[in-house]
């Protein structure tokens, strides 16, 4: 499958003092993916968090994470995956129409091309990537690691589409996973149980309630400062 990843900066907005927020655009299979990348100035590289929508959302959803993440002098790239936000040059995903379904199920391809790009970029320790993944998107990531390789933490929010390839891979992987669920989020429970009983390394965490994928970031205000912590300790931030 032929990627490229390239990068196209528009004028920075200032997130917090000693932070630029910056719009920037891949490519990937001639999709214009757009996204923002929140680049923490310290002089020296720094780890990234590559941020994935759920289906029929965007990349709005993590502005909060992207701050708390840059408060502990981690990068991150909000990102429209194909279909979605912005990223809609070759169409617009709509949920139950096909075969807009394929925007969903090919799109590890772009997240192999934001990998790629986080990689190469100035000021990035591409050796030091984590990856957020909602819903679909938990299932992107970690076909993209299966197939191409993998980052060096996870973090799944409501992974409804988890495949058995996915879950039989997480140890194998040889990086930390973590998986966020709601209590009520009834079709997700027979996935939760299957990595639990799948996984020895794998650490779930089961929220109150019915939020599913990003939303839990917006019914819980205090998780993106618990997955900011969480990222710090896997990408071995200094404190």
């Amino acid at each position: 499958m032929a990627m490229v990843a390239h990068c196209l900066v528009h004028a920075g907005i200032a997130a917090q003092p000693g932070v630029e927020d910056a719009r920037v655009m891949l490519e990937s299979d001639g999709w214009h993916l757009v996204g923002n990348l929140m680049l923490p100035e310290t002089g020296q590289p720094v780890p990234a968090v590559l941020l994935l929508n759920k289906a029929a959302g965007d990349r709005g959803a993590y502005v909060a994470l992207a701050r708390q993440l840059a408060d502990r002098q981690i990068a991150s790239l909000r990102l429209d995956l194909r279909g979605h936000g912005e990223s809609t040059n070759l169409g617009r995903f709509v949920p139950g129409a096909e075969p807009r379904s394929a925007m969903i199920w090919d799109a590890e391809a772009d997240v192999w091309a934001a990998q790629q790009f986080l990689r190469d970029y100035p000021g990035i320790d591409g050796n030091r990537l984590g990856i957020v993944g909602g819903s679909y998107s938990g299932e992107e990531m970690a076909e993209a690691g299966r197939r191409y390789a993998y980052a060096q933490a996870y973090v799944a929010l409501s992974p409804g589409s988890f495949s058995e390839s996915s879950i039989r891979a997480i140890d194998t992987s040889g990086v930390p996973w973590l998986f966020v669920v709601s209590r009520d989020e009834r079709f997700l429970r027979e996935i939760t149980a299957s990595v639990q009983a799948a996984s020895e390394s794998v650490h779930v965490e089961i929220l109150p309630g019915t939020a599913h994928a990003t939303d839990l970031l917006a019914a819980h205000p205090d998780l993106a400062e618990r997955l900011a912590v969480w990222f710090t300790r896997q990408l071995r931030i200094p404190r």
